[in-house]
């Protein structure tokens, strides 16, 4: 008998692999179904994962920096000084306790912004924020009986603009339209409750060293533009623009730290603080711990979930698969029994299994992953009333993968086509 020719066997292996896909059998529809729904799941987890994640760095960026760099200091206060917020400096000065400005060896020298600029080109995301502080004291133009004199507060400098960029979650009551000859400043709301001012009134602040410049005219007079509330120390602190505390103060080009919001998770912001060490080695790089890392515990927690039971599933799924597989070669003992009688080796009919388990994962990975981005689109609208934003790589990474377990599913049945002997089968035994 005159072996086929290989253009002829490739025509019979397609059409023997077409009419095991076209025929209608019960095991393979429900290999079929179990692929879509495994697929259906992962996707939309998969998606759930990617959407919270975003949410949740979104969220994370209103609470502002998450680093900070600061000038070196002799002493050392560990883990407490690690742990302070960004604008957490000795409250306001009481009257019995003067604070007379910032000393100089507590400083930066306000040229480190470059080095830091220049590394946040290197790193997308990146948001750099100068910041000095100083106690001044803060008075009303019109003086009110009922009222004190004036206040002692905490001064924070640093660009208005960017600062709002760098903490999105505070609540600013702005007057509309503000202009007016005299320059803004903004105060927190606890200050503003006390003094009983609102946006749009005058304020005076100097300094608390009569030295330092406080007398200057051209600085003493202010027009609130807003008033601040974020139910922490912000609330009882009023903000200028650098350079007019810097001369306020009397430390031009000083600024107290330099604030820093890094994308990325726990790994990667601390990958980054690293860098920014050596490239400041005068500079000492502190994270938020307790911002850094509670992102890192929420984010940690999803995944593993996640994870774990994306893992389940799949292993569910490599079951039913196994057990169908087989049942479908059971099935077709009489076809792989003439096919071997014409010649076919185990291994070509372990090809047409395969291939036909990879049709079947493409397909029900395919209507998974439509099924699943379907579902997590509904379930992010409803249950967190957010618009989910698909991740475009999730359906041909699933469906993929759904053709892998379906192939893998094939390979198992190595043993059963090899104990299939075509003379036992077609004598009907």
């Amino acid at each position: 008998m005159k072996p086929l020719s290989n253009p002829v066997r490739r025509r019979l292996f397609l059409r023997l692999w077409w009419r095991s896909l076209s025929v209608k059998r019960p095991q393979a529809i429900l290999a079929l179904l179990s692929l879509v729904v495994g697929a259906a799941v992962i996707s939309m987890l998969v998606n759930l994962y990617g959407g919270v994640r975003r949410s949740m760095t979104r969220e994370f960026r209103a609470y502002g920096a998450n680093a900070v760099l600061a000038p070196k200091l002799p002493s050392t206060s560990g883990e407490e000084e690690q742990e302070r917020s960004p604008s957490e400096l000795p409250s306001a000065a009481g009257e019995g306790n003067p604070v007379w400005g910032t000393p100089v060896s507590d400083t930066l020298d306000e040229a480190v912004m470059r080095k830091v600029e220049a590394f946040a080109r290197q790193r997308q995301g990146m948001m750099a924020l100068p910041v000095l502080y100083g106690v001044v004291r803060l008075k009303l133009n019109q003086p009110d009986p009922l009222l004190p004199e004036s206040v002692n507060v905490v001064a924070v400098g640093t660009d208005l603009a960017g600062l709002r960029r760098m903490n999105p979650g505070w609540r600013e009551s702005a007057a509309a339209g503000f202009s007016g000859e005299l320059p803004p400043c903004m105060v927190g709301a606890r200050i503003a409750s006390r003094l009983r001012v609102a946006s749009r009134d005058p304020v005076r602040i100097e300094g608390l060293n009569p030295s330092a410049g406080a007398s200057a005219a051209s600085l003493a007079s202010w027009r609130l533009s807003s008033v601040l509330s974020t139910g922490s120390s912000e609330d009882e602190q009023v903000f200028l623009p650098l350079q007019a505390l810097q001369t306020i103060l009397g430390l031009p080009g000083r600024i107290s730290q330099v604030q820093v919001r890094l994308e990325g998770e726990p790994g990667e912001v601390e990958a980054a603080l690293r860098g920014l060490s050596s490239a400041l080695p005068g500079v000492e790089v502190r994270p938020i711990r307790q911002i850094v890392y509670s992102q890192g515990r929420v984010l940690g927690v999803i995944r593993w979930f996640l994870l774990a039971l994306t893992g389940l599933i799949l292993a569910i799924l490599v079951m039913c698969l196994m057990a169908t597989m087989t049942a479908i070669a059971l099935e077709r003992r009489k076809d792989i029994g003439v096919m071997k009688a014409l010649g076919a080796t185990n291994l070509q009919v372990m090809g047409l299994f395969m291939a036909e388990g990879a049709a079947l994962g493409l397909a029900g990975g395919s209507i998974g992953c439509l099924l699943g981005s379907g579902s997590a689109v509904g379930i992010a609208r409803r249950l967190f009333g957010v618009t989910l934003d698909l991740l475009w790589w999730s359906s041909p990474l699933v469906s993929i993968l759904a053709a892998l377990l379906a192939v893998g599913g094939a390979l198992f049945l190595v043993r059963t086509v090899r104990g299939i002997e075509p003379a036992v089968v077609l004598r009907g035994e």
